[in-house]
């Protein structure tokens, strides 16, 4: 299994309340997201921002997305 990448808390919980990632995550958990999961939450990400705040976590995250989405691949998270 190789490392993707990472999000950090305040990317987390503003993607959750623009809806993006499921209020069910806990990001101080492990969770896992499969391959539709990762595509929807790409495809969210592709539209307009509703809001400006950590942008360049936001591009990270992206790519971090994309990289699955590319794989064919889910995602496994390791709180910490």
């Amino acid at each position: 299994m190789e490392r993707a990448g990472g999000i950090e808390d305040d990317l987390f919980f503003q993607l959750q309340a623009e809806g993006i990632i499921e209020p069910w995550f806990d990001y101080y958990s492990k969770f896992r997201w499969g391959s539709e999961n990762v595509a929807r939450m790409l495809l969210k990400l592709q539209q307009p921002p509703k809001a400006v705040l950590l942008q360049k976590e936001r591009i990270a995250f992206v790519e971090v997305l994309q990289k699955a989405v590319k794989a064919n691949s889910g995602l496994l998270a390791f709180g910490d």
